[in-house]
């Protein structure tokens, strides 16, 4: 499930990325946020819309805000390359050029920014802790091939295609 999320965090991102522009890069963001704030920041992102304008302020407000300081190494450099995209792109579909020319080890990084980002900001309720973790040993572990089929007594008009 959590690979899902990340998956749609990665198109969260990039959709994001479609309206923005006008940062300085992310190499310079603090690296000591509150939690707090820097999710506070990037919901922001997701509030912008299509908007070109709330987008580019909403990034400027995550660079400013940073990321805290717990964030894996990998996820930081996502977080990087995500502000410089919305810096280098000028309108949506240099975005989305920048988005798709991402090598797999960047894309890899931006991935771990959405993960790293979905486990800190989604409000996500708990599983329980009390779920089975293995299958009972009585379950059958083959079906019989001998079940009898009374498929032979359809007419056979039933089943050719109508036109």
């Amino acid at each position: 499930m959590r690979g899902a999320l990340a998956g749609a965090g990665v198109v969260l991102l990039a959709g994001v990325l479609t309206g923005c522009g006008g940062s300085d890069g992310g190499g310079g963001a603090p690296d000591d946020a509150s939690e707090k704030d820097f999710c506070d920041a990037f919901q922001k992102l997701g509030e912008s819309g299509d908007d070109f304008d709330k987008s580019k302020d909403a990034f400027k407000d995550l660079e400013d805000t940073g990321t805290p300081d717990d964030i894996p190494d990998d996820a930081r450099e996502g977080f990087e390359i995500i502000l410089d995209i919305a810096d280098e792109a000028d309108d949506q579909k240099e975005a989305e050029k920048k988005v798709e020319d991402l090598s797999k080890d960047d894309r890899s990084k931006v991935e771990a920014f959405s993960t790293y980002t979905i486990k800190k900001c989604v409000d996500m309720p708990d599983l329980p802790s009390d779920l089975p973790t293995e299958l009972p040993s009585d379950f059958p572990s083959d079906l019989p091939s001998d079940l009898p089929s009374d498929l032979t007594d359809i007419p056979s008009d039933l089943l050719s295609p109508t036109s």
